[in-house]
């Protein structure tokens, strides 16, 4: 079906019975009360252009990858040998940073500690690291042989001289990305003929209510459907061309996901406490707080496994005419609390963990409400009562490094 042909009116003109009435405080109070999502989630503050943007501060630099290249000897145990990392992650770095393996245990000497590995160089226009190696001194001076390519290594601590020289430190606080995202609208349309509103039945009179109702239950899942998915979108900033789109959250850790704790996990396709306990893992090793308050979302296929698990186990108490079983909070293996809700939207191969103080919906146009009915303002003559409600918002996702997570892959037949 191609994209129908704009009314003869410019985007932007002002045409008749443009005169609406505000109803996105009604409209809002009825989407949280039949969404749960919208719910913790809420609204932001308005903007005043198509095109959102705000600052995303990234995760915090403890870690960096060691890249799988053939220049260095990361991977055996010679003093000063050399480790590469991108360029993005040898900025983190500079000489007398402490290095600790956390991919691999690489026990050294009489007591099995870890190796810990100094940086003598960094270059940062190409990665490429000169290490010391056994600086804590462990095996006189002689590394591990345990490490290798792709290695994740924690950045312990970076200790510096007396009289350190501030320009050469490292410049993992410098300004980061502008995350954006394009607003969409959302409208739905309600009608009834002359003669609907001519017959003389109970329900008439309420016919245009009912017809609210049902469709305030599909703006709500539209929404949720924006939040969660959305899609990339490159469309112009406005246009009665083309559709414009605005992204959902999964969007924004996808762009994340070369990263190394990606936070989309689309390897497990078994959905076990394990697997949202690594995903927990992931966020705490990016530097998610335990104490914040994260939300499980996900499909009621999903809701039922959870549901399930260990209910042998869980001691409930008996109450006269009542069976079953459901889970309404998962409680992580680090401490992470998280209230599970169940979304008819969600895909039932998706899991998502949220922060929902850094998720927000924001208005670019509040909803409101527009009537015409049989009279002169009927547009063309129509026999026709409409009521159209209208509105446009964007998505903005804070924090998506570590406040955010998702298993996208998971077996549900």
């Amino acid at each position: 079906m191609a994209i129908p042909n704009a009314p003869s009116f410019a985007s932007f003109d002002v045409t008749a019975r443009t005169e609406g009435r505000a109803v996105d405080s009604v409209l809002w109070d009825y989407m949280f009360a039949k969404s749960r999502l919208l719910e913790v989630i809420g609204t932001g503050p308005k903007i005043n252009q198509q095109r959102y943007e705000w600052v995303n501060i990234g995760s915090t630099a403890i870690t960096v990858t060691a890249e799988d290249t053939s220049n260095t000897t990361f991977d055996s145990s010679t003093s000063g040998t050399g480790l590469e990392v991108s360029v993005a992650d040898a900025a983190k770095l500079m000489p007398g940073a402490l290095l600790m393996n956390v991919s691999r245990a690489t026990p050294i000497g009489t007591y099995q500690r870890n190796e810990l590995l100094q940086v003598v160089t960094v270059d940062e226009d190409t990665g490429v690291c000169v290490l010391a190696r056994d600086i804590g001194a462990f095996n006189s001076g002689t590394g591990s042989s345990s490490h290798a390519a792709t290695d994740v290594l924690r950045l312990i601590a970076t200790p510096h001289q007396e009289g350190s020289v501030a320009s050469l430190d490292p410049n993992a606080y410098s300004a980061q990305s502008i995350l954006e995202n394009y607003t969409a609208i959302q409208t739905v349309k309600l009608q009834a003929t002359g003669s609907q509103m001519a017959r003389d039945m109970e329900v008439v009179a309420s016919d245009l209510e009912r017809q609210y109702a049902r469709e305030m239950l599909n703006l709500k899942n539209q929404l949720v459907g924006l939040i969660l998915y959305g899609f990339n979108s490159s469309t112009a900033v406005g246009s009665d061309t083309v559709i414009r789109n605005s992204r959902g959250i999964i969007d924004f850790l996808v762009d994340n996901i070369n990263s190394s704790n990606a936070l989309v996990d689309y390897t497990t396709t078994t959905l076990t406490p394990d697997a949202i306990n690594a995903l927990f893992l992931k966020l705490w090793n990016n530097g998610a707080d335990p104490s914040e308050p994260y939300k499980i979302v996900t499909s009621g296929a999903s809701g039922q496994v959870i549901s399930s698990w260990e209910s042998d186990k869980v001691r409930t108490t008996w109450q006269e005419g009542r069976v079953g079983r459901h889970v309404t909070e998962f409680v992580s293996d680090l401490g992470f609390t998280a209230e599970v809700i169940v979304d008819p939207i969600v895909s039932k191969s998706d899991l998502l963990i949220i922060q929902p103080e850094k998720v927000k919906v924001i208005p670019f146009r509040p909803f409101f409400r527009t009537e015409w009915g049989l009279d002169t303002s009927a547009p063309n003559g129509d026999d026709v009562y409409y009521t159209r409600v209208i509105g446009e918002h964007t998505l903005q996702v804070v924090d998506p490094a570590y406040a955010h997570a998702a298993a996208t892959n998971l077996a549900w037949e």
